[in-house]
């Protein structure tokens, strides 16, 4: 159906005004019995978040009537707008060109004909000289300022009716006579309908009333069945096919928020843990493919800078989509103007990820400019349409780093038979560097980039040769005897023929490191084959393949290590940068996603060795008592901040120091039972010093700073003191010697909690900033624990408080209602840290040490265990190490690898729900959301792209 007219307008200015408009210009004149007159589009969806809608704006262009352009100067900066335009006036008349302004100046100059562009800012320069006389615009700047954006509004409604009279054919005035007109028939309709409504209203409402709360109550049911249904399903397929678990995890909180939803976001956010992007998920299509010779491709390929990522596949939308993994935005993708070969190779990018080399049909090779989407030039290597089938393709293909040769062997018509040969171009000109006989259909191609060499590897002769790009000659290379025609593989490394994977998949199949220069065998697998491989030229250390549909890391000995990610069907293709950090796979069925490895939650911070964290997580400290010195860092969401360093030695255990809010002070417990207070940045201590004597012995295992940076609190021999740093008084918070050994604080700071380590009693006070003073707040008796406590942790606002006893069981207090709810004995070694998430619906506990360690995830609702993190592959210092975790200032957890390096993890389902749609925005397919979600309204979770 065509359309009346296109708004085209700035997404990020003028969303709001162009809705307004939309709904004016379809309820201006419309009939009461009738849906409106005009029918006028609106483009919902930002082009620069997803240059592919082009073709449907196209389509949307060419079916309208009169063009509206929203005015602006940020509408005239926006390229999608402009190329809007262009099309428009390159295929319209300009007397449908409709102008209304919303911020800037437009301005006409009659002399010339033309707009004043001395004076005129809100209009894109392609309308420079398009229009013979002034065209229809209206002024809305006041409008958009005031919020002015109802037809009840005069100057609203009068600027709607200019721009509508022409699309109506009549007159403003016209148009405005049959508004009002319309308007009075379906005001006297609707005054004679509310009196009968009226009288079936009463005798309805009692009936209606019961079955509304007897719909709403199946409804909720019906919402908690499918949330836990979609989560279900979500951990079904976590370790299969990341992906979709995070899709459904994310409906199924959508639908009903419950502890299987939770469980379900916390496992997909584990599983997508190296993930940085899904691309593109896996096609149904797949089933149609039969046979080896119709195979699907899906090829991923990635240049040696790890600035471009370049993937394809046969079950997409056939183009050749690239990526800006450093400005994390899609680029111009590429079509495939012949198509690509049936089974051809992958992509192939230069070092820089500036020049693309395509493998097209049949038998030539395209060079791209990446960055301006532009065909540089079509080498054809032979008439391929002119061979039989199984000659129609390059049967190797090789590209230099720096874009400059590219090699293939290929099949070239000849008078008897069809003739192998190989070919070197100069990319910059497609002239033939080379051509000549390939001597073996088996010959993979590498070229060595520091030498400006090509090495042709034949594995039917075991051997390489050598090609001397510079001299033009070829040289003998080395025997390598790990080569086989059987199911050959060979992988090397970009422009490093030195690091190649060789082998076959005989029997059981082998896979080795050789250097193909050399003739040397470096490794041999220790775990069977490695199909799939990229070797990242910078990194030796590193080797990415796949394991059945899983993408893995391997070591330099070729064990496999870590798994980045997973398919629902088998890996066809790999690609890594040239340092390792970034990989790319894809699967049969045209899945392609981007990983980082190490993992993309690290904050890339080394903590400096020796480092030690306070109970609260707050502050990380350093000291030296040979030097009598500490330093001290602020743990910030980046990782450290360095506060300085003060002139003493702290004593090893927890919370013997604290800081205030802002970093600005110090408090000490010191070895001799002194409490002092210092200036970090200056490393200076203030005037005064509360000493042992004038107090009861303080405990060094629990010291907190309170909101206002002014009191402290910790423990003590006569019980729980408040501490004012400005005049050392001290006051009790609670007298009672008892066993309240264990305090903890809330991210808030006023928030106070204490547990009897023997008992499992727990009292909690609450800090009255006017008063000076705590109030104690809620009492909970003994949870029946029969183990000693280790631990006690306060949430983020003081909603609930968490003790962690000997075995490793949690006690939960809602501080609000008095609600104890226990979880089950945890499994491992537990330790005395726990974290709420910022929200207190979800509880951490880490456990374990070196390779067993990890993270227990709780609800702290029901106590229900929601499944464990594993920290195995951050590295642990040893065996018998205990992970050490500490809580993130927003709420989530920062554990330390033995490598130093310092880790965040978010912990609560609106971050993870946050994290899964940045990988997976799109709905839910079209066959899962009827299966699980017909009779149910649900909105898509994620904003789309």
């Amino acid at each position: 159906m065509g359309r009346d007219g296109f708004i085209s307008y700035s997404h990020k200015r003028d969303k709001d005004l162009a809705q307004a408009l939309q709904r004016g210009l379809h309820a201006l004149a419309r009939p009461w019995t009738r849906r409106p007159v005009l029918n006028v589009f609106r483009d919902t969806t930002s082009l620069s978040a997803n240059h592919d809608l082009w073709s449907s704006i196209l389509a949307e262009l060419e079916g309208s009537r009169y063009f509206i352009y929203l005015a602006s100067p940020l509408a005239a900066e926006s390229r999608w707008v402009r190329k809007e335009i262009e099309f428009w006036l390159d295929n319209r008349p300009p007397d449908r060109f409709l102008i209304a302004v919303s911020d800037g100046t437009v301005a006409w100059d009659v002399e010339r004909s033309d707009f004043d562009w001395d004076r005129t800012d809100a209009l894109p320069s392609v309308l420079r000289g398009r229009f013979p006389t002034e065209p229809l615009w209206v002024d809305l700047t006041q409008i958009r300022e005031l919020g002015h954006f109802s037809l009840r509004q005069a100057d609203f409604r009068d600027a709607v009716a200019t721009l509508a009279a022409p699309m109506h054919g009549r007159t403003k005035d016209e148009l405005d006579s049959r508004d009002i007109q319309e308007r009075r028939i379906a005001t006297r309709l609707r005054r004679g309908a509310i009196t009968g409504l009226a009288l079936l209203l009463f005798t309805s409402l009692a009936a209606g009333g019961f079955a509304w709360e007897q719909r709403g109550e199946a409804l909720a049911r019906a919402r908690v069945s499918a949330s836990q249904a979609l989560a279900a399903r979500s951990l079904e397929l976590a370790d299969t096919d990341p992906r979709k678990a995070a899709q459904f995890a994310l409906y199924a909180e959508q639908v009903e928020p419950t502890g299987e939803s939770a469980q379900a976001l916390a496992q997909a956010v584990e599983a997508n843990g190296s993930v940085v992007r899904h691309f593109q998920g896996g096609k149904d299509e797949l089933a149609d493919f039969r046979g080896a010779a119709t195979a699907p491709q899906s090829h991923v390929a990635m240049s040696r800078d790890g600035g471009t990522l370049a993937y394809y596949s046969d079950l997409g939308d056939r183009l050749v989509h690239l990526y800006d993994i450093r400005a994390d935005r899609e680029m111009r993708s590429l079509p495939t103007n012949g198509g690509l070969a049936q089974n051809g190779s992958a992509p192939l990018l230069s070092r820089d990820g500036r020049t693309l080399a395509l493998e097209a049909a049949y038998n030539r090779i395209e060079i791209w400019d990446v960055r301006q989407a532009r065909l540089l030039r079509t080498i054809r290597a032979s008439r391929g349409e002119d061979l039989a089938e199984a000659g129609k393709r390059l049967r190797s293909f090789a590209l230099s780093g720096d874009g400059r040769w590219t090699a293939a062997t290929y099949y070239a018509p000849a008078p008897a038979r069809q003739e192998l040969l190989l070919g070197i171009w100069d990319t910059r000109t497609g002239k033939p560097l080379f051509q000549g006989a390939a001597e073996s259909e088996h010959v993979s191609l590498v070229f060595q980039d520091e030498d400006e060499r090509l090495v042709a590897v034949d594995a039917a002769a075991r051997s390489t040769r050598i090609y001397d790009l510079t001299s033009r000659r070829w040289g003998k290379g080395a025997a390598i005897p790990g080569l086989t025609t059987e199911d050959a593989v060979l992988h090397a490394a970009e422009g490093n023929p030195r690091r190649a994977l060789v082998g076959s998949y005989e029997q059981k199949g082998t896979s080795e490191l050789w250097d193909l220069v050399a003739g040397r065998r470096l490794v041999r697998a220790a775990t069977g084959p490695v199909p799939n491989a990229a070797l990242p030229a910078d990194n030796p250390d590193v080797v990415v393949g796949s394991h059945g549909n899983a993408v893995v890391l391997y070591d330099a000995a070729l064990r496999r290590g870590s798994t980045l990610g997973a398919f629902t069907w088998g890996v066809t293709s790999v690609a890594a940068s040239g340092d390792g950090r970034w990989v790319a796979a894809a699967s049969s069925d045209g899945a392609v996603s981007l990983y980082s490895a190490p993992k993309a939650s690290a904050s890339g911070v080394k903590i400096p060795k020796g480092v030690q964290f306070t109970r609260d997580g707050r502050l990380a400290y350093r000291s030296s008592w040979q030097e009598k010195r500490t330093e001290l860092w602020l743990v910030v969401e980046g990782g450290l901040r360095r506060l300085g360093e003060i002139p003493r030695a702290v004593n090893a255990q927890d919370g013997a120091i604290a800081v205030n809010r802002n970093g600005t002070r110090a408090a000490l417990y010191e070895d001799n039972g002194a409490l002092s207070l210092w200036d970090p940045r200056t490393g200076r201590r203030v005037d005064w010093t509360l000493r042992y004597d004038r107090t009861p012995r303080l405990s060094p295992a629990s010291l907190y700073f309170l909101a206002d940076n002014v009191h402290v609190v910790s423990e003590s021999s006569e019980g729980i003191l408040k501490i004012d740093t400005r005049t050392w008084d001290v006051a009790a918070v609670v007298g009672e010697k008892g066993d309240y050994g264990l305090l903890g604080m809330s991210g808030d700071r006023q928030t106070l909690a204490a547990a009897d380590e023997n008992l499992g009693d727990i009292v909690v006070w609450r800090w009255s900033a006017e008063e000076s003073r705590f109030r104690q707040t809620r009492t909970a008796a003994a949870a029946g624990t029969s183990a000693r406590l280790l631990g006690v942790a306060v949430s983020h606002a003081g909603e609930k408080v968490a003790t962690v006893d000997a075995d490793s069981r949690l006690t939960i207090l809602d501080t609000g209602t008095g609600h104890v709810v226990t979880s089950s004995v945890g499994a491992g070694q537990g330790l005395a840290s726990v974290f709420f998430s910022r929200d207190a619906r979800l509880l951490a506990q880490p456990f374990g040490s070196g390779e067993d360690s990890g993270i227990g995830l709780w609800d702290t609702a029901t106590g229900d265990a929601l499944g464990t993190w594993s920290l195995a592959a951050q590295g642990a210092a040893g065996p018998d190490t205990p992970v050490e975790v500490v809580q993130a200032p927003d709420g989530g957890i920062l554990s330390l690898g033995g490598d130093g390096s310092l880790v965040r993890r978010q912990l609560g389902a609106s971050e993870w729900r946050a994290t899964l749609c940045s990988l997976v925005a799109e709905p839910l397919p079209e066959e899962d959301y009827d299966r699980y979600l017909s009779d149910l309204d649900v909105t898509a979770p994620c904003p789309s792209r």
